[in-house]
């Protein structure tokens, strides 16, 4: 069926259940008519709520994703510094890392040349 019939069956159903209380004498009928008349009033904007909750639900899905990211960035350069420090260091690098120019003697780091 079509979107737009199955709207104007909703709404000849509507109005149906609500005068049915004329013949059958039934609130519950009335009262579903009812909501089925809010309903269509209301189409549009709940259509437009619906879009954007699942824009806002597709926004956070892609937040979780890039903290997730950030965090394996992360660990990959503490991976990175890890390996870095294990390895010898150039005289430029002790330089920058110690401020000052290191002896040859591996003993005594601390005084410098």
């Amino acid at each position: 069926m079509n979107k737009n019939k199955v709207i104007y069956l909703i709404e000849y159903l509507s109005m149906g259940l609500v005068l049915s209380y004329f013949i059958i004498h039934n609130i519950y009928f009335v009262l579903i008519g009812i909501t089925f008349s809010i309903y269509l009033i209301n189409i549009e904007l709940i259509n437009s709520i619906k879009g954007s909750i699942y824009k806002s639900l597709d926004i956070k899905n892609i937040s979780r994703n890039l903290i997730k990211n950030i965090k394996e960035v992360k660990s990959n350069s503490n991976e990175i510094k890890i390996t870095t420090e294990e390895s010898k260091l150039t005289l430029v690098e002790a330089i920058e890392e110690f401020g000052f120019i290191p002896s040859q003697d591996t003993h005594n780091d601390i005084n410098g040349a």
